[in-house]
Parts: C-alpha cells; structure tokens; sequence
C-alpha cells in the first residue's frame, strides 16, 4: 500500500466516524460510554488507525474527561518542544489544539503559553482578545484575572481594568477552585505562591499609578503572613523589591534599604528582581563612593551577619572568562599547591596559590578533548594520571607530561555517553579500579560499566563478574558514581545517580570486589510513585552529624509539572545502616533544578556545609551553612558565593592558609575564595599511599573529647567531579592535643597524636 492509499484510507476513516457523530446527534442517539470507550482505546493501541478514531470520538463524546486533559497535555508538549523558541509556531500550534480541545481543563496551560507569544510578537489586539477568551473560559480563576493585569499593565492598556484586575486575581488567589485532573503536587506548589506573586504584581500596578499606601499595606500583609515553605521556590524576593520601591519613592530611606537587602538575600528562582534590587539598593546609598568590598560589607553589617565570607578571585588569578562545566583538583607536578583541570580537557597550573596558568598545550603532547576527567595514580609510580570522558581514555602522567595510553587492555572511548567516573581499589589489589555510570542515546538507556585495575594504566571490563548489573534487565540513565566505605567494613561501596526518573544504585561492596544492589533494602533508591523515581544528578556522601557514619545527598531536578511522581532533593542520615530523609527537617529549600551537592567545612567550625548548583539560565547556587544541630541556614548572598546556572562544584584550600575554597562551574567558572581563616584553627592531612600516591579510599578520623571528625579520600564526587585529595579539618577555637587515625586502602592503620595544628601534615601509608 502506498503513502497516497494510506492518507486516502486515514481520511475515509476519518470522515465516516464524523458522520457516525452527526448521525448520532440527529438520531438522538445515545453517547457511547466513556468506560466502554476507554477499554476499546486500551485494546487498539496496537492499532494506529483504530486508535486514533476511537482517541477522536473520546474528545468529541467526553471532551471534559480525565482522558481528554491526558491526551491535550501530552500533545501539547509534543508540539511545543520542537518549537520552544518560536513564538509565531506556538502561536499557530496551540490556536489549533484550543479548537482541537475546546472544553479539556488543559487550555489553562493552553492559554498562558499563548498570551505569552502574542506578547513576545507585539501581537497586542490579538492577545487582548484571547485574555478575554482565559477569562470567560476561567471566570472562578484568579490566572486569567492575573494574566490580564500583567499584560494590560506591560502594554499601558486600560490602567483602569488593570487595576481591576489585579486585584480581583489578588482576592481569588486565597480562594479558587482546583482544576479537576490537575496534579494534586503541582496545584499545591501553585496554591501557596498564588497570594505571594499576586500581591506583588498589585504592588506594582499601585505603584505605577501612585497609590503607594494602598501598595504599601499589601506587601505588608502578605509578607507577614504566607504559606510558603521549604517546598516552594518561589520566594519573597518581589514582594522585597516593590516594598523598596515604595519607600524610596516616599524618602524613607533606612526602610527601602533593609527591604532591598531582604530582596538581595531571598532571591528569586529566575533572577530577574534580585538584580534590580541590588541596583535599586546602591542607588539608595550613593554606591559609587563605595568599593564593592565595602558595599558587601555594608550589606553585612546592616543584617548582623558574622560567618563564613569569601571574594571572587576568578579574575585576579587568572581564570578570568574561562568556561567549564566539570572541575577536578589535584597536585599533579607534586609542589604542594593543588592545580585544576576542567572538562578534562583543560589544564591550569597552581603558582603558590596566587595565580593559575594553563598549561595545556606543553602537558599534553596528544591533543586532548572530553567533557570531564578524575585524577588517580593509574600505573602506581607516585604521581597523579588522568582519566578523561567522551572520549574515555587513561592519560599517564610522565614528569608532568601527559601521554594517552592505548592498546587491548587500555581503557577506550565507549562510544557512548559517560555522565559519571568514579575510581577506587574496590579489591584492595593496590590497582584503581574504575565504574562508569553510563547515560543514554536517543532517550534509551545505556549499561553501566565497571573495569578492574591490573596496573600500568590497564583494565579488564569485569561489570558483570562484579554483578554490575540491573536484575530486572533494564538499563537506568547512570549520572554520577560516588564511591565510599559507607558501611565501615573496610572496602569501597558505590552509589550510582540515576537521571530520567529511574531507581538509583546502591553497589554494596562484599570485600572481594563483588556487589549487591542494597539500596532499595537501605532506603536511597529514591521515593517510587507509579513506576517512577527520581532525576538525580549528582550526590555525595559525607558525615554531617559528626556521628561516625556516612550521610549522602542526592541532588534532583523536580520539574514542577513532575513534582506529584518525581522526587525533590534528599539528605539522607544514616541511621544504624539504614537511610532517612531529612531534607526539610534541615531546612534545605526545594529547587528545581538542583545540581551538584558539594561538602565542605567552610568555617572552620567542625561541621561540614553544604553547597549546592542549580542548573539553567538564572537559577542560583545555594550555601546552606552546618547549625551543629541537624539543621541548615542558608547564607549564600551573604557569604558572597552565588553563581548562577551552575553544574560542577569542588573544594581545595588551594592557597594553603587553612581554609576550603570553593570552585564553581557551569558557564564561566569562578573561584571563591575563602576569607575565614584567621578566627579559627584548623589541620590539613596530605597522605602518601604506598601503593598509589592519591591514596583514595583512606579513612581518617580526629578527634579529642570535644570532636569527632571522620573524613574519606574521594575518587570523585557528583557528576564527574573531584575535590582536593588532601582533607580538611576545621577546629574552631579547639586546642590540641587530638588523637588521628588513619586506615589505608589497604587496611592498615596508623594513629597520631596531634599537637601541633594550624598546618598540612604530611603522613606516609
């Protein structure tokens, strides 16, 4: 049968089943059931052209139903994604499905992407006409009422109805009726920002027209009392804002500058008010005869604020306009100070910790390429080698010239997408072994991968001899790999982030290299709802409670329209071997598109905080600072750290004063550093293995009667990712003496007495 037959058969079908309808109607004959109908459309799906009549029947007999939002929602986004920077296509697209779909709850979202277009498009007669349509289609809605004001007030159209607007949508937020079928999750997340966001938008239109006292009480009341809690992103940064704009307008100048400062430091998930806060802000209080030391001062001191603080030294060691998405430190020329490599592809040399020069070109005589790379000792000869992702490759480390090994037992580029690497001696050997966390293409799975260290640089795929490998036969969407001995038995375990809402991996080491997926018995394979899980990017594992365990973080994206059956960020506590989430009892705020989790002692205080990325354009990082208590508060403003459309993030103290510093990438990397050591002391532990000089899989411990700090050498961390191998350990105002102990890879131990601190120590296995 011929194209032409099959589109000539598709519309006589088509054609007949209108005619039925009509026929129907004129008959008044009975509408066919909905449940009967469902069954059918269940049994056809083998059918296209069956399917699609019986699809075409639903929408006309039950246009209201469940199954029509379905079908409206999933064709909506089907058409949109191809097209999502075209406005003028959208616009075509969804004016066809709103007559598709004339009665389905689902032209709510329909709408607001189409008013959206035409105001992209200067299109202004056509979108007030169909702000018309929202409304009348909505009439118990506050949306197309806040819809109509945004836009009516941005296009200068009726100030009048603006206003009206504005505040009928204001009203409505606290009381509205639940869209049947829209996802219970999703709804609430809206429910609770609704009075938030249309309190601001009637600040502002107030604002415009000059009713400052009618704008001033909104804000007022609704920033003293809101539902917004630690399941919401939306915050009240433009509440903030337009609170400022009001007292600056009517010269109350100490008022507009603690609301600005109240912007600043809330935030917003899109960016788009805190940076006209900040200007509004340095206006306020003649920046320009401040320096931007003293202005962040400034903002300090006004909100009482005495913690961790760091600079931006992106520009003044050289990584000024250096774009990277994945960061690995590690001293590879063995000088003491620790350098980096990004993407690993790119190679910048520490200069004693006050500038960095890239040194690409001269240290690699291959050219090299990738997007992302871990340092290990790979051939045992006491230095520091790489191995580089898409393409994967081993780069053995010759006096500071890298050279690519090949042949048989050499590690080759897989051909696919390798999102995660980790590395350690999984059977204590003395070789580093290697796991890939392995991705997908064309949105089907790839396997994971899992290689055995024989030494010089070469391996064995071993993943299914080391039951590397899924019971149910289905590949997962492998992120990122974070190794660590999380159950005390003296041999690395490895986690696995899993991406595409699959179950995450929990690899429980048996002591010979051997694994067993326990992390659906131990509680982190993620929440399960319907058959699905997670986004998880990246992860890390750390004890955050000082108890002697491993904690771990999981960092996932949760798109809003899949927050009913994907799941939020985790901290997960370890309690007697088995894991809790405790991310809201923390006090760690939802984000959407949490990133890469990063642990670090940044104070100096013995507590580990928590830095956190978030990916796309406009979304911020967090700092979430260690209360000792089992609780977060996050300071990232405040400590001068926020970077936005963040992905990779690791720590080094790579001036050597004592305190961590902190390298973010994602778009231009900048590199924090810390300004926190001079109130606290401190001790840096650098061990020399005896097998391999990056001694990963070390476990340490310091303590005294006052402190019990355990730390890990890590093979990677997140999604391919690597902090500094040598381990921090902040002591507050602690005096010594403390007890260290050490246990290798290999199982030995070595305890210390400490009493010299305030410096790196130097320990051989």
């Amino acid at each position: 049968m011929t194209d032409r037959d099959v589109k000539m058969k598709y519309w006589f079908s088509i054609l007949i089943i209108l005619f039925l309808i009509f026929f129907a109607i004129e008959c008044n004959a009975e509408v066919p059931d909905y449940n009967e109908m469902i069954g059918k459309l269940e049994n056809s799906k083998e059918d296209t052209l069956q399917y699609e009549n019986i699809k075409g029947a639903l929408c006309f007999y039950h246009p209201e139903t469940e199954k029509v939002y379905e079908f409206a929602n999933k064709e909506f986004y089907d058409k949109m994604y191809p097209i999502w920077r075209d406005d003028s296509l959208k616009v075509i697209e969804i004016n066809k499905l709103l007559e598709k779909y004339p009665k389905t709850n689902w032209r709510r979202t329909m709408y607001q992407y189409l008013t959206f277009s035409l105001f992209n498009l200067d299109r202004n007669i056509p979108l007030v006409l169909v702000l018309n349509a929202f409304r009348e289609a909505f009439p118990g809605d506050y949306l197309p009422f806040s819809q109509s004001a945004r836009y009516y007030n941005a296009l200068d159209h009726d100030p009048e109805k603006t206003l009206e607007f504005a505040r009928k949508a204001h009203e409505m937020s606290y009381d509205y009726p639940q869209i049947d079928f829209y996802p219970e999750g999703e709804w609430l997340l809206e429910e609770r920002s609704a009075p938030v966001k249309t309190a601001a938008l009637l600040a502002q239109i107030y604002f415009k027209q000059e009713k400052y006292s009618e704008a001033e009480d909104v804000l007022n009341k609704i920033i003293m009392n809101n539902d917004l809690g630690l399941d919401d992103e939306t915050t009240l940064c433009a509440c903030y804002y337009w609170q400022a704009k009001i007292y600056e307008k009517l010269g109350k100048r100490e008022k507009a500058v603690r609301s600005a400062i109240m912007a600043i430091t809330a935030g917003d998930s899109r960016n788009y008010y805190t940076p006209q806060a900040d200007s509004l802000l340095r206006r306020v209080i003649a920046y320009k005869d401040l320096s931007e030391a003293e202005y962040c001062d400034f903002i300090r001191k006004q909100v009482e604020y005495d913690d961790v603080v760091f600079s931006d030294a992106t520009n003044v060691v050289g990584l000024e306009n250096v774009r990277a998405g994945r960061i690995a430190w590690g001293d590879y020329n063995k000088d003491g100070f620790q350098d980096i490599l990004l993407d690993g592809r790119r190679l910048f040399r520490n200069i004693k910790g006050a500038q960095f020069v890239e040194v690409t070109q001269a240290a690699f005589p291959d050219t090299i390429c990738g997007n992302g790379g871990l340092w290990g000792d790979f051939d045992n000869d006491g230095d520091l080698d790489l191995i580089t992702k898409d393409p994967e490759y081993i780069w053995l480390n010759d006096r500071g010239i890298f050279y690519k090994v090949n042949g048989v037992k050499s590690i080759a580029d897989n051909k696919v997408s390798t999102e995660g690497i980790g590395i350690g001696d999984v059977d204590k050997d003395g070789y580093l072994d290697i796991y890939f966390a392995n991705y997908e293409k064309k949105y089907v799975n790839e396997a994971d991968q899992f290689f055995r260290g024989i030494g010089n640089g070469e391996f064995n795929e071993t993943s299914e001899q080391a039951g590397i490998f899924s019971i149910d036969g289905e590949n997962r969407a492998g992120r990122g790999v974070n190794m660590c001995d999380f159950d005390g038995d003296r041999d690395l375990d490895i986690f696995v982030s899993n991406y595409r809402l699959n179950d995450n991996f929990l690899w429980q080491n048996d002591g010979t290299g051997y694994f067993k997926n326990t992390a659906l018995e131990l509680g982190i394979t993620g929440d399960e709802v319907d058959g699905w899980w997670g986004h998880t990017i990246g992860s890390e594992w750390a004890d955050i409670d000082n108890d002697g365990d491993f904690d771990l973080i999981t960092c996932n994206l949760a798109h809003p329209r899949y927050i009913d059956f994907s799941n939020k960020t985790r901290l997960y506590i370890n309690e007697e071997g088995k894991f809790v989430d405790h991310r809201k009892e923390a006090g760690i705020f939802y984000e959407e598109t949490h990133s890469e989790p990063c642990w670090a002692d940044f104070n100096n205080d013995g507590f580990l905080d928590l830095y956190i990325t978030s990916i796309y354009e406009g979304r911020r990082s967090f700092l979430y600072i260690n209360n000792a208590d089992g609780t977060f508060s996050e300071k990232t403003f405040l400590a001068s750290v926020r970077h936005f459309n963040g992905w990779g993030a690791a720590c080094a103290d790579y001036d050597n004063d004592g305190d961590v510093d902190l390298l973010v990438a994602g778009g231009n990397i900048q590199l924090f550093q810390n300004e926190t050591n001079c109130k606290t002391n401190w001790l840096e532990v650098k061990v020399n293995g005896k097998d391999h000089v990056d001694a990963i899989g070390t476990n340490m411990v310091l303590s005294n009667s006052n402190i019990f700090l355990m730390r890990e050498i890590q093979g990677g961390k997140g999604t391919t990712n690597q902090h500094s191998f040598v381990q921090h350990f902040g002591l507050k105002d602690l005096q010594p003496p403390f007890e260290l102990e050490v246990i290798f890879p290999d199982g030995t131990k070595k305890k210390l007495i400490i009493n010299d601190i305030n410096r790196i120590l130097s320990l051989d296995e």
